[in-house]
């Protein structure tokens, strides 16, 4: 039987990483919980497309994106050391052979959203 090349996986979490205290760009960015429920609606009806390694647009199409929604709990620990929540952001579709082996190969890890937010800066109380 032929593999199906299927991936599930978290497309981005609600709320902060309490494992990231800063990003590579020096600040620490997140969307809330409603926020992220606005981008993850809009994804589907703009055209859903997936690229890799947030290249050029030539990257799209090596994935067919076939589920995306809103985790609704409760807490559910994957097995990897990844725990998905209430409020996160899956993402699930078939892959083109191009793109299941480097799944295969570990150089595809995870998704990444592309796309444009505007920054708003609070004072923590972390």
């Amino acid at each position: 039987m032929p593999e199906q090349r299927y991936l599930l996986g978290v497309a981005y979490q609600a709320g902060p990483d309490p494992r990231i205290q800063r990003g590579a760009d020096g600040g620490r960015d997140y969307f809330s919980a409603d926020e992220l429920e606005k981008a993850a609606w809009s994804f589907l009806p703009g055209g859903a497309e997936v690229g890799l390694f947030h290249g050029p647009e030539e990257t799209v199409g090596h994935f067919t994106v076939t589920e995306s929604y809103i985790y609704r709990g409760p807490d559910w620990d994957v097995g990897d050391g990844t725990i998905v929540k209430a409020g996160d952001w899956l993402l699930g579709g078939i892959c083109d052979e191009t793109a299941w082996r480097l799944y295969k190969s570990g150089r595809i890890t995870g998704f990444s959203p592309q796309g444009q937010a505007r920054r708003i800066t609070r004072r923590s109380t972390e």
